[in-house]
Parts: C-alpha cells; sequence; structure tokens
C-alpha cells in the first residue's frame, strides 16, 4: 500500500534538523579535541550567527550532488565532488583526496593508504541521506554507503554513517527513541566496534549508571586516543540521547563528553530537531544561530543555500525524486495527511554492502549504465594496493561477467605504459552469467611516473567479426622505493612502499626492540615550501641531505594527519628542485612501529585549501 508524506510535515521535520545540525555543531565546535569531562552550559560568544562546520559543509556538496546527478548517485560521482569543491585537509578527507586527485576511486580510493578508515568524518554526512530518502532507511543506508566508501572504505566510518542514516530516515515514521536506535542497528553489523560500543552503552544505561560513569566505560572498553575515533564519539552522541531530560540537557551531556564534540553536538542536534520540529526547540538555542547557513572557505565551487529554508526546500526537491526512483511507494502530499503503511525493511539485506571489498572498484558496461548492464567488471588490486614501483610486477584480479540476456563473444586485453610488458589479448565467450577471471601480471619499466594510465579493453565480435569497443581506464600510483634495515644493524633491504606507512616488517622482520633505519631518495619537481612529516608512534628522527631536521625523542600519540601531525614530528622549509637524500630513525619500544613519511604543502596557500598533499614528489627515485 502506498504511504504518504504530508508536505508541511516534510518541511518542518527536515527544517527542525538542519536547525538542530547548526546548533549543535556551533556548541561543539570550539571545544572539538578535548578530552577531559567538559562543563559547557551553552554556546561560545558567537561572532555573527553560527560557526562554519564540516559537519554541515560537506552535505551541501552532497545536495549539489544529488541535484546534479539524481538519484542514480554513487560513490563514483561523489568522489568528483570532493575533488571539485572539498579542499579540506583533515586525517580521513586528506588522504582520500590525495587518492582521488590521482585518479583511484572509491572504494579503493578511500582504502588505500588510509590510516583514518575508522574516524568521524562520514558519520557526522548522514542527514542528507535520511532527509531525502524518508521513512526509507534501506535507502538511505545505501546512500550513506556510498557516501562513506569515499574516504573511509573497510572501516567504522562506513558503519556509522549508515546506522545514523537508517535511525533518521525512520524518523518520518516512528518517534520512539529505543525503537529509532534499535532500527539503526539493524543496518550496520552486529559485531562491528560501533555496534558492540552502542550494545554496552546500552546495558549500562539500563543497568542504573550515571552519565559520566557511563562515559568512562565507553572509554574504557571502546575508547581510542584518537578523538576521531567513531565508535567511541557515536557511543557519547547516544549518550546525551539516553540520558538527556531534555533538548538542552541531551545536547550538553553529548558535548561534555567531550573528544569529537563538534560531531556528536551535530549529530544529536539534528536527530532532536527532526524529532521536535523547530517549534519544539528552544529560543534560548535557536536565536544565537537563525537561519543562516555559513560555509567554510575550503568548501567552494557550486551554488551553497543562504539560508535554512533554501536548504530545506531543496532538500525536499531531491527526496521526491528519489522516493520516485527507488519505487518506495511513499508519495509526498501537500494536502493528504501523514500515512504510513510499511514496514522497516531487514537490514541484513545490505550484507552485500558490508561484505564487499575495499580493494576492488566495479564498473557497468558500456559506460554510464545505471542498472541492466550489459557486462560489469571488477579490479582487484590486492591488499598491498594500486601501486607499483620502478622495474617491479604486480597482479591485477579481473573478473569480468555477462550481465545480458545473450551470450557475448570477443576479447580482452590491457593497455600499458610504454616499456610495460604484460599478457597478451585473451578471446572469451561467455553465456549470460558467466564471468571471466583473469590474473594478469604486469611488469612495469624504470619509467613509473606518480600516476600512470592504464586500460582494460573489451572487444565485442558478432558473426566473427568485429563489433565494439569499450574500454575501462584505471590507475595505478607509483610506490616508494626504500632500503629499510633492523636494528640488528647491515646495509638494509630494498622494499616497495605501496604508501607512506614505511614497513619494517614485510621487509626485515619488525619483532624485536631497537632502532629502525630508512633511507630513500625525494625527487621534488620545482622549489617550494614543503611540510615534510615523520609520523611515529615513538622516538624518530629525519635527515635531509645528511642534516637533522626532525629529531624528536619522545613517544608522542600517533598522528599521521596532514594539518595535525605532532611539532616535534615535522619540519617545514623551502626545498630546492631537485633529489634529495632522506634517512629515517625510528625506535621500536615494546609494540610494533608505526611511521607515517609525509610530502604536504604549507598552511598559508593562494587559495583556501592548506596542507593538501604533494602528489608529484616522488620516493626513491635515483
Amino acid at each position: 500500500m502506498t504511504s504518504v508524506l504530508n508536505e508541511q510535515e516534510y518541511y518542518r521535520i527536515v527544517y527542525g534538523g538542519w536547525l538542530g545540525k547548526n546548533i549543535g555543531g556551533t556548541l561543539g565546535a570550539p571545544v572539538e579535541g578535548k578530552k577531559e569531562l567538559l562543563q559547557l552550559t551553552f554556546y561560545p560568544k558567537l561572532p555573527d550567527g553560527p560557526l562554519e562546520n564540516d559537519d554541515l559543509d560537506l552535505q551541501l556538496v552532497w545536495l549539489h550532488a544529488l541535484e546534479q546527478y539524481g538519484p542514480a548517485l554513487t560513490a563514483r560521482e561523489l568522489g568528483q565532488e570532493w575533488v571539485e569543491h572539498v579542499f579540506f585537509p583533515y586525517d580521513e578527507y586528506g588522504y582520500a583526496l590525495s587518492n582521488l586527485r590521482r585518479g583511484l576511486l572509491p572504494p579503493v580510493a578511500g582504502w588505500f593508504n588510509n590510516p583514518f578508515t575508522n574516524c568521524m568524518g562520514s558519520p557526522i554526512r548522514s542527514e542528507i541521506w535520511a532527509m531525502a530518502a524518508p521513512g526509507a532507511p534501506e535507502v538511505a543506508a545505501r546512500y550513506a554507503y556510498e557516501d562513506a566508501i569515499v574516504d573511509h572504505a573497510g572501516g567504522e566510518g562506513v558503519y556509522g554513517e549508515m546506522f545514523f542514516a537508517a535511525l533518521e530516515s525512520a524518523i518520518f515514521m516512528e518517534k520512539d527513541r529505543d525503537r529509532l536506535i534499535e532500527i539503526g542497528l539493524k543496518y550496520i553489523p552486529a559485531d562491528c566496534r560501533t555496534a558492540l560500543a552502542l550494545k554496552d552503552l546500552i546495558a549500562w544505561h539500563k543497568e542504573g549508571y550515571g552519565w559520566t560513569e557511563a562515559r568512562e566505560l565507553v572509554l574504557k572498553h571502546h575508547g581510542n586516543p584518537n578523538f576521531t575515533d567513531a565508535p567511541q564519539n557515536i557511543a557519547f552522541t547516544m549518550l546525551g540521547w539516553l540520558y538527556g531530560d531534555n533538548f538542552e540537557d541531551a545536547i550538553l551531556k553529548s558535548v561534555n563528553c567531550g573528544y569529537d564534540t563538534d560531531c556528536t553536538a551535530a549529530t544529536l542536534g539534528a536527530i532532536l530537531g527532526m524529532l521536535l520540529g523547530p517549534e519544539g526547540l528552544p529560543e534560548k538555542w535557536v536565536a544565537p544561530v537563525g537561519d543562516r547557513v555559513v560555509v567554510s572557505p575550503p568548501i567552494k565551487g557550486f551554488p551553497a543555500p543562504k539560508n535554512l529554508d533554501e536548504l530545506t526546500r531543496r532538500t525536499i526537491r531531491v527526496g521526491k525524486q528519489i522516493l520516485a526512483a527507488w519505487d518506495t511507494d511513499i508519495v509526498v502530499h501537500s494536502e493528504l495527511p501523514t500515512s504510513w503503511n510499511r514496514g522497516i525493511t531487514d537490514g541484513y539485506a545490505l550484507r552485500d554492502l558490508w561484505e564487499s571489498k575495499a580493494t576492488s572498484n566495479r564498473y557497468l558496461l558500456p559506460e554510464g549504465s545505471i542498472q541492466s548492464p550489459d557486462a560489469e567488471l571488477v579490479i582487484d588490486y590486492g591488499q598491498n594496493g594500486p601501486a607499483i614501483g620502478t622495474g617491479e610486477s604486480a597482479v591485477l584480479r579481473f573478473e569480468f561477467t555477462n550481465r545480458s540476456g545473450v551470450a557475448l563473444e570477443g576479447s580482452v586485453a590491457l593497455e600499458l605504459p610504454e616499456g610495460w610488458s604484460g599478457p597478451g589479448e585473451r578471446s572469451v565467450t561467455l553465456q549470460p552469467g558467466e564471468a571471466f577471471r583473469w590474473e594478469a601480471e604486469i611488469l612495469a619499466s624504470d619509467a613509473v611516473e606518480a600516476v600512470n594510465r592504464l586500460e582494460f579493453v573489451w572487444k565485442r565480435s558478432h558473426d566473427n567479426s568485429p563489433w565494439a569497443e569499450q574500454r575501462v581506464a584505471f590507475t595505478l600510483v607509483r610506490a616508494s622505493r626504500w632500503t629499510l634495515a633492523g636494528p640488528d644493524g647491515g646495509e638494509g633491504t630494498d622494499a616497495y612502499i605501496a604508501g607512506n606507512r614505511l614497513d619494517w616488517k614485510s621487509a626485515v622482520g619488525e619483532e624485536v626492540d631497537g632502532v629502525y633505519r630508512a633511507k630513500s631518495t625525494l625527487y621534488n619537481p620545482v622549489e617550494r615550501e614543503i611540510r615534510l612529516i615523520a609520523a611515529a608512534n615513538g622516538p624518530v628522527t629525519m635527515k635531509l641531505d645528511g642534516q637533522a631536521v626532525i629529531e624528536c625523542g619522545d613517544t608522542l600519540e600517533f598522528m599521521p594527519a596532514y594539518h595535525r601531525a605532532p611539532r616535534k614530528q615535522l619540519v617545514e622549509l623551502v626545498l630546492t628542485a631537485g633529489i634529495h637524500e632522506v634517512e629515517i630513525e625510528a625506535v621500536r619500544a615494546g609494540k610494533p612501529l608505526e611511521v607515517y613519511v609525509l610530502p604536504i604543502s604549507v598552511r598559508n596557500t593562494s587559495s583556501p585549501g592548506p596542507h593538501y598533499f604533494y602528489t608529484d614528489v616522488l620516493w626513491g627515485a635515483r
């Protein structure tokens, strides 16, 4: 039976959610990253309306993406939106954007070389999908998945966004708090860290623990030193809801847990705003933020809404399209009252998303297909990812499946960069539903660029004659060449590093404490200001052309972020063009080494968007 969502009711729920998002984000932003128990009672002094916040910024970009690409929007289009409009360097954002700029696609772009996949960057972006798929949590969770794999593939950030999107979408048809949390949990794996943290929190609440005691238990059993880690912060969001007596009390309890405070307060503010509507939010909290939408300067190049009314109306406009495109049997009506006649789809239906590989990309052919394609191609890069070193071989796994209703005949081949070698063309005959699996070993020449373009070529034949040709372009990035040595001395072992994490364990073994060494060359194509980072979980030094530029004798919190690596583990200088010698020494003391070496821009750039990754810097150049 058809369900009806009254358009005025739709408006008030969406407007209330966006207003609550602004309230919570403005409350929490000034204390983001503080890990102690806080004592906030109200906003900080506000200059003029709400504070800018990535929690809302990125959803404005996603609204533009929905308007641009329509209901068929996938992670690939969202990735393109990142490259065009998002210039943030923060944690997972910075790593994913580096990958996207080099031509990698989600989910590989969100997983490869990314140490922040378990963090909060995607759970904070859930509302747009819930509001654009009202009363259809299975649809909202699928969009949330497509979003999250852009920068969190393979991590808890994916599950956090799916949980929130499903919960918030269900608000349109369900108002009971406990039931809403239960619905959200249906859309994530029962054994993921996020689900386990939430289940424990719910149990502690039922057992009568106070909110500060519950906070300590969350940190004890599910905590992480990185203040942006998702499971602990999602639990703090729900803690405010479980223990709060009203809107104010709830968002204050959530934010006063500390850690990723803008995220926890903003998401809870959105949830409560959707439940209460704008008329149910206290004027005390509404008046200082008003109706304005403020956008951070590094988010640019698209028509951002000027106020919450415009944001709400544009959200509803795309929502109507999505409800129709997904055949939800939900109709938005300007006169009829809201009437729900649909149940909640079992989240188990999304198991295919939970189990999909972050190491592979999927393509539908012909290019541009949305559904019912003629063929499907999956390229799996394996655990080392889409990287290859000079003169190095790599195995790529292709699975080419006939999705049409007739037999397909033809051949498949790889087109490689000049001087590279690989397997020859293979003849293929596939019945409907049949797949051709191909492990293709390729060998790179000594001319491996920062970004290397390859193509998978499908040539279809008909009546033994050439008929049509389709090409799928993909990218391999240059692996870094390092000489790695353990504490036993010696000249070391040459090894290729797929990303920026130095991996002594694979090269020389890393089972004993001591000093581990790494040497490489850095090719810088132009003279520039640069930030060199040697982020480590123990003492670390870096020498550049024989001179010590980083000397950190302390064991600091491991933080391989472009914009917030420890000051003692970075150096900023003017680096001349050409090849430079780099030496790293890292001390292992009781736990496995974690060391990332990163070439990053400085803060002051000519256009908003500081601390981005220099993709043209090459490691191991001769």
